[in-house]
């Protein structure tokens, strides 16, 4: 594969992930959207150091530390979410409050209640 395919597809993951986040107001689909983001980041530092660095091991250190680091802030996001018990929902910059529901779990959901016939 040459380097302008590999870009072109990495560019392509790139708009889907920035028209997820601009697009969609639900939580975990940003996060999904933010995922498609850095995956298009890995793409092209993996290509990059393929054809700059042959044989090198830095680039592959470079690359998994920054994943490693971005996951930990993605996942210290959702925690912080878990641990305040959903109340990022209420601290929200842009839309309404009402479409970050990730966490926001009811008794049913942990009992197995079924409550979908009972109109």
């Amino acid at each position: 594969m040459n380097l302008q395919l590999i870009s072109y597809f990495s560019f392509l993951i790139f708009l889907v992930g920035l028209f997820g986040v601009s697009f969609y107001k639900s939580f975990l689909s940003i996060l999904i959207s933010f995922q498609l983001i850095i995956v298009s980041a890995l793409i092209n530092f993996f290509s990059f150091s393929l054809f700059l660095y042959s044989e090198s091991v830095w680039d592959k250190t470079f690359t998994l530390l920054g994943i490693i680091s971005v996951y930990l802030l993605m996942f210290s996001i959702v925690y912080y979410n878990f641990a305040t018990g959903g109340k990022i929902r209420d601290k929200a910059p842009f839309g309404t409050k009402d479409d970050y529901v990730l966490f926001k779990l009811d008794k049913s959901d942990w009992w197995g209640e079924d409550t979908l016939g009972n109109n």
